[in-house]
């Protein structure tokens, strides 16, 4: 997690670093773009032992691997509440939000911490688009009571949902998915 960010695409309007926020790590491969995870390749080696990461990945001859495991980071969950000047906040930057093994309890909590710091805009990246759907259309009436908050405007005007695409055929795949996502 960093406060600040060199993720280019993270800046602000205002030129300011973004923010990296992981409440959640792990993942597993689902796709061609997974080859080349960063946050794969960071939690098998420099962060190997780490207990964040330890176990996550499993070597290979090509690298380290996900195992599939996912954690949730309890004590990282708050840190964008502490941040008072707003930026753009890049959401499970080791992870997938809607991996399939992340609990719905689990993206309940991301959600209304995102909530509850309006001043910030999330940013939540997915090769998973058709859980993110799924998810999401299960709040698309009311949302905010789902998550136990008060007078949070649903869909969060603060996140903002994207897919990731390493190629054309995935983008044919994902993209249309996601403009189906309310």
């Amino acid at each position: 997690m960093a406060d600040r960010s060199p993720i280019e695409w993270l800046r602000g309007p205002d030129g300011r670093q973004g923010a990296t926020w992981n409440p959640i790590v792990g993942c597993s491969v689902v796709s061609p773009g997974c080859t080349n995870c960063y946050a794969m390749r960071l939690a098998g080696t420099r962060m190997k032992t780490h207990p964040s990461r330890a176990g996550l990945t499993r070597d290979s001859k090509a690298g380290p691997v996900w195992t599939g495991e996912v954690r949730l980071m309890k004590p990282w969950l708050i840190q964008p509440l502490r941040w008072s000047k707003p930026r753009m906040v890049f959401v499970c930057a080791h992870a997938d939000l809607f991996h399939e093994a992340v609990p719905d309890k689990w993206i309940d909590r991301v959600f209304a911490v995102m909530a509850l710091a309006p001043h910030h805009t999330f940013q939540v990246l997915t090769k998973r688009p058709e859980r993110m759907r799924d998810y999401l259309a299960g709040y698309s009436c009311d949302g905010a009571r789902r998550l136990n908050i008060a007078k949070a405007e649903w869909p969060l005007p603060n996140v903002w949902l994207g897919v990731s695409v390493e190629d054309q055929r995935r983008a044919d795949e994902r993209v249309p998915i996601l403009l189906d996502t309310p």
